[in-house]
């Protein structure tokens, strides 16, 4: 996985904000301190944290805090990006001690494999139960690795405490993550010198083994796009906690 110092304008980081402009220190992203942020896909709650964007996933993100909780907010608003969001998934790692580690995440979205998708076509299954599938799949379950006294597993989004929602409204792919802080770190970790480290990736999406020789179907052009959309992306951010 790739590191990125949040704060610098390199390695084709923009950061965004919403309606104001770019921001340039030097110094680890801090998140906003906003105690009314309700999961449920909608990020108008979200107005007063900074927007930031990878250029290279093509995915703009923010962080947040209360008291209990941290927030991440992904977001992807071009085609490629919205349909690896959807068909690949995306992971959100979390790191107490400020290291580049995966041992704490989430994995949400969840897509089908195509081995599902062929799997369900083969019993006969209509339109409507694929879709069914997929929406309980892919939006309504998340998968939970390395957390404080939770078992790795797969969970319903709102079964816990650490909780993930989707939104697919108006043309844009969102999702948002909310993490105690007590179910990764310790408590005299929770303050505001701590750096935590996130790291986000987008999954490439996956594709069906043509023929059993994984090649891609059509032309050159054609053939490049496919890849591309198989390509995945993962970056590292740094943030401090507000009080």
């Amino acid at each position: 996985m790739r590191k990125i110092k949040i704060t610098l304008l390199s390695a084709g980081i923009m950061m965004l904000c919403f309606g104001s402009t770019a921001q340039t220190e030097k110094e680890p992203l801090k998140a906003e301190f906003i105690n009314n942020i309700v999961l449920d896909g909608d990020d108008s709650d979200w107005e007063s944290a900074i927007s930031f964007f990878d250029e290279s996933s093509g995915l703009m993100y923010s962080v947040a805090n209360d008291a209990e909780n941290i927030y991440i907010l992904i977001k992807a608003t071009a085609q490629a990006s919205m349909t690896k969001f959807i068909m690949g998934g995306v992971e959100v790692w979390i790191s107490a001690d400020g290291k580049d580690k995966r041992k704490t995440g989430i994995k949400y979205p969840i897509p089908l494999s195509w081995e599902e998708r062929f799997s369900s076509r083969g019993r006969n299954a209509t339109r409507e139960d694929m879709r069914n599938q997929e929406l309980e799949r892919t939006y309504k379950t998340m998968e939970l690795r390395g957390f404080e006294n939770i078992k790795d597993n797969t969970y319903k989004v709102d079964e816990l405490d650490v909780r993930a929602e989707y939104s697919g409204k108006n043309g844009n792919t969102i999702a948002e993550y909310k993490i105690p802080f007590s179910s990764f770190c310790k408590p005299e970790q929770i303050n505001a010198d701590n750096i935590f480290a996130i790291g986000i990736v987008l999954n490439g999406m996956q594709m069906p083994n043509f023929g059993g020789g994984g090649g891609f179907p059509g032309g050159g052009q054609m053939q490049r796009e496919m890849r591309e959309m198989t390509k995945g992306y993962s970056f590292w951010i740094y943030s401090q906690i507000t009080k």
